[in-house]
């Protein structure tokens, strides 16, 4: 081989040489992918709500509709979880039932939009629409208590100024502001606390300038029975309630448009969302899946002697909730 062939032989060798400790110097100096994290059986034993362990306590207020939601909400929980549920009723009015989370004796309470908005939140503002008033409670409640609202149920149970179709012939009555010249003289029945809470009796009568001769809180169930039996003039019925048609009750319109927005929804506390995450959504498949006549019907049943655990039983089983 002559020394010119031999010269370029070895500079050939050294340019591949150095080649060679290039890439391999880059290869040393590139970070490894790591590989994608599998779930451990464990994460998806405790990401299964059926391995959700403890017990859920869920409130009511003593009345039809409150009572009926909260069997509701019970057999959800019962159905995709692995918690037991235990259920009060026996709470008479709203702010004793909100008392009673905020002591942590429940996990989660039916309830109403305005109700909250004005009585725990004490709102004295104009109307909201729907909407803001949910966004109101919401917010509201995540701040100041840590609880959270699940996505309204679908209808708007308001009150509504209601007296018996004789009444209102006699006297022509088909609005609120209609009962003006009467009220001096007659006995206005609503709920437990209607007579104090701003969104009800105090607020009522000062947007209307009406004053009745006397306020009677009362059991809700009493209400209708003293007023078919003229033991009262007007209640302040509520708008989803059976027992309007069945003793053939006449609403008068809210005129001066006073009364909130009532959309009802389930109250949960945030602790309690954090041992079982998806009990939110758990409950939420009812969300949107009862309008006013439906509730209305399932109180019916209830104001019936029905047993409001076999009404909601049968209601999540025909819109195909449970089995």
């Amino acid at each position: 081989m002559s020394r010119k062939y031999g010269k370029w032989l070895i500079i050939s060798l050294l340019i591949v040489s150095l080649l060679f400790s290039v890439v391999a110097c880059g290869q040393k100096g590139e970070t490894p992918k790591e590989e994608p994290k599998k779930e451990s059986a464990e994460d998806k034993k405790t990401d299964d709500p059926m391995n959700y362990e403890g017990k859920i306590k869920v409130g009511a207020q003593t009345v039809n509709e409150s009572i009926i939601l909260a069997h509701i909400a019970k057999h959800l929980i019962q159905e995709y979880t692995g918690l037991n549920v235990e259920t009060s009723t026996e709470f008479a009015g709203s702010s004793v039932l909100h008392q009673a989370m905020v002591q942590k004796e429940l996990d989660i309470y039916p309830t109403w939009t305005g109700t909250q908005l004005t009585g725990i939140l004490r709102y004295e503002g104009p109307n909201l629409s729907k909407e803001e008033s949910f966004k109101r409670v919401k917010e509201g409640f995540e701040k100041k208590f840590n609880f959270t609202w699940a996505k309204p149920l679908g209808f708007n149970n308001t009150y509504v100024m209601t007296v018996r179709r004789e009444t209102a012939e006699k006297y022509n009555l088909k609005k609120a502001s209609d009962l003006k010249e009467y009220a001096p003289k007659w006995v206005l029945g609503g709920d437990n606390n209607f007579d104090t809470r701003p969104d009800a009796y105090p607020g009522w009568s000062e947007a209307y300038g009406i004053k009745f001769k006397e306020v009677k809180p009362m059991e809700y169930s009493l209400m209708y029975q003293a007023i078919a039996n003229k033991q009262l003039d007007v209640i302040s019925a509520y708008s989803t309630d059976s027992r309007i048609k069945k003793l053939d009750l006449v609403m008068l319109e809210d005129d001066k448009h006073f009364f909130p927005d009532y959309s009802a929804a389930y109250v949960l506390r945030m602790d309690t969302l954090e041992k079982y995450p998806k009990l939110l959504e758990i409950v939420e498949k009812v969300s949107g899946m009862i309008n006013e006549e439906t509730m209305s019907s399932l109180n019916y049943k209830y104001d019936e002697g029905g047993d409001p655990n076999q009404i909601a039983k049968e209601f999540l089983k025909e819109i195909g909730l449970i089995k």
